[in-house]
């Protein structure tokens, strides 16, 4: 327990400079500095406590990086290395934040309350569309919101039905969705512009799939039955709408990426809300702490695979690869949209989480001349990024839905979803090859 406390007393200082950084900039880079090492820090506490999952993530990213890097980095290309990945130290537990506070507004309880009431023809379709737009925001706190909105008494089909639907809708919208860690890692290789521009697109992917998935699943859903769910959204509606205005608006007023807008205007409306529900605060706050202590796997995985991404990309050693020229001479750029997302999506199946393929493939693609427009292969990364983390045993998503859906993870991992993300993949980088063509 008071290791618990050390850990998380340095994780929360690499928060608060992380957040002090995405506001000052370069003007602060000793701030940032102490912030990597408390990072690094906090990491070396909790290495012996990560899963077994996380450990393989990690091997696999130390071969990534022996394998690209023609030489080890110095002490002053870690150092800034620690610095870029502080912005990530900042959003994962802004996000923790933000899904501890989701759970106590009035709306959200709502929308869990009308959930409750579909019937059995419209649950599927309900909360898949439930997950989508909860996803947008809070992510995997889709899951423990609606897991509890679902009947106490559901049989084990419905429950993975409603599991797999879940999956299927708060994933997809990782193609439009700033919250999501998918779009910061993109936005590490992608300029702010292309990135929203990728954004526009993902919105089309994500209507699209819902439209097309949606009676698939339930061949006897009507129109009437499509809006009675999506009233179920009426309440959280406003706030949703919201956050994505302020986000939007804070990102183009200031020049910043979403993720700093994210890092930046999450903490200002949860402090606005906290001055208005003071009764919330102290609930909230063991709420997030208790995630922040339980989900280091997380933080410290993706701090390191944007640690990798961001030496390799600063390194010498891509220009001399072979596998470049393979890339760029050999296989027309066409056909790199199609195979990015699916190789991504199909790599997750066999344990391989999304974040180690996207950052090779963005470090790849983003260092060679090709005639990829730099929104469709953010968007293709993002696709991905959807695909790899509906069905895999190794994805997060999967984990979390299986524990509080009380379904099995590989049921969930190898069933219907796992054709879904591989079609979705697949026929989304044909039409992404096909813009590009159009471009």
């Amino acid at each position: 327990m008071h290791l618990d406390k050390i850990r998380l007393f340095f994780l929360c200082i690499s928060w608060f400079l992380g957040t002090i950084n995405v506001t000052f900039g370069q003007t602060v880079s000793t701030f940032a500095n102490v912030g990597a090492l408390s990072l690094l820090i906090f990491t070396g506490l909790t290495i012996n406590r990560l899963r077994k999952e996380s450990f393989s993530i990690i091997i696999i990213l130390l071969f990534v990086a022996f394998f690209f890097l023609d030489q080890l980095p110095n002490f002053e290309d870690f150092l800034s290395g620690g610095r870029f990945v502080l912005i990530f130290s900042a959003l994962l537990p802004t996000m923790i934040l933000v899904r501890s506070v989701s759970k106590t507004i009035e709306r959200v309880r709502n929308t869990q309350r009308l959930l409750k009431n579909l019937t059995t023809e419209t649950a599927v379709p309900g909360f898949q569309i439930a997950s989508h737009f909860f996803g947008s925001v809070i992510n995997t706190g889709t899951f423990s919101i609606l897991s509890s909105s679902l009947p106490k008494d559901s049989n084990k089909i419905l429950r993975k039905n409603i599991a797999e639907a879940c999956l299927r809708g708060m994933n997809t919208s990782a193609t439009w969705s700033p919250f999501f860690v998918a779009f910061a890692v993109g936005q590490a290789f992608i300029d702010k512009t292309n990135s929203w521009i990728a954004i526009s697109f993902g919105l089309i992917f994500g209507l699209l799939f819902n439209i097309i998935s949606l009676p698939i699943f339930t061949p006897s859903l009507t129109i009437k039955q499509i809006k009675y769910s999506l009233s179920c959204l009426k309440p959280i509606s406003p706030i949703l709408t919201l956050i994505m205005f302020s986000v939007l608006s804070v990102s183009l007023f200031f020049n910043f990426t979403a993720l700093s807008a994210v890092v930046l205007v999450m903490p200002v409306l949860i402090g606005i809300y906290f001055f208005y529900n003071k009764k919330n605060i102290s609930v909230i706050i063991s709420e997030t702490k208790s995630w922040l202590i339980n989900t280091s796997d997380d933080i410290i995985v993706i701090s390191f695979a944007m640690l990798i991404g961001y030496l390799i990309s600063h390194s010498n050693s891509l220009n001399d690869l072979n596998l470049i020229f393979f890339y760029s001479s050999i296989l027309p750029s066409w056909s790199l949209l199609i195979l990015t997302p699916l190789i991504i999506t199909i790599f997750s199946f066999i344990g391989i989480h999304p974040i180690v393929t996207s950052t090779i493939a963005l470090s790849i693609l983003t260092s060679v001349q090709s005639e990829i427009h730099p929104a469709l292969l953010m968007q293709a990364h993002l696709i991905g990024w959807a695909g790899g983390t509906m069905s895999s045993i190794a994805s997060l998503s999967t984990l979390t839905c299986s524990n509080l859906f009380q379904v099995e993870p590989r049921q969930l991992a190898f069933g219907p979803n796992l054709l879904t993300a591989i079609v979705f993949s697949f026929s989304s980088g044909i039409i992404l090859s096909f813009l590009n063509y159009l471009i």
